[in-house]
């Protein structure tokens, strides 16, 4: 089965696309901005955290509970080539076809015992867009897994509209570091809790086709940047 079939049967996809090196680079930006989340370089670079000092007991990587990160690529040309990274692109253009421009991009966090409180919801609820081509890139620095924070899907879920899944239906998705979740803009899915004693954290960079255009306002520092044009990269980093 090809990445399509599996994607348009599932409505997500997991590949391992980064090696262990290329995360423990992404691992280091993404300390850099979190340590303080205060010294953020640019005010349109949302840092949410859940403390304003350091909390005791807490994973060092992650003293002051940050948890969310908006318009990542605003941080600095290392973020902004990770847009860019030719064998996400290539998936992309898999599921969406050859004509791709970006969204946004954002990092979600999971600090060991802070409760996730977002619920069951599909993208397109809140990004909309005049046609569901949209693609959202989930890459995990960390190991995931149930117990971890793992991402929550409800499998076939973007062909239906149903609310949400019976207890049986959902799925933790599990994934090493350097795994990318493929997830379609109407897949439920939700966040869990790290019950774990350590830090998680997930890259997110959300892609579509050129031709879908957006219906809501949104602060997204590059939305609607042409990345590619007939499969191919308009800008070579």
């Amino acid at each position: 089965m090809n990445h399509l079939d599996a994607f348009e049967r599932d409505g997500y996809l997991v590949l391992d696309l980064f090696s262990a090196d290329e995360v423990a680079r992404m691992k280091r930006m993404l300390s850099a901005l979190i340590d303080p989340p205060s010294s953020r370089r640019h005010p349109r670079l949302y840092v949410h955290a859940a403390s304003e000092s350091p909390l005791p007991r807490l994973d060092p990587y992650n003293p002051y509970a940050v948890w969310k990160i908006v318009n990542t690529p605003l941080a600095g040309d290392d973020w902004y080539a990770l847009v860019h990274d030719r064998r996400v692109l290539d998936v992309v253009g898999e599921l969406l076809g050859p004509d791709i421009n970006f969204h946004m991009g954002f990092a979600r966090l999971r600090p060991s015992g802070l409760r996730a409180e977002e619920g069951w919801h599909r993208d397109l609820d809140t990004d909309r867009h005049t046609l569901p081509e949209l693609v959202t890139a989930l890459i995990y620095l960390d190991d995931m897994d149930a117990e971890s924070g793992a991402t929550l899907v409800w499998p076939g879920s973007h062909r239906h509209d149903r609310p949400a899944p019976d207890d049986d239906e959902a799925v933790a998705v599990p994934a090493r570091p350097g795994s990318v979740l493929f997830l379609h803009c109407l897949t439920a899915h939700r966040a869990s809790t790290n019950l774990t004693t350590r830090h998680r954290s997930i890259l997110i960079n959300e892609y579509k086709s050129a031709r879908t255009t957006e219906l809501s306002p949104n602060d997204a520092a590059f939305g609607d940047l042409p990345l590619r044009r007939g499969g191919r990269n308009l800008v070579e980093l």
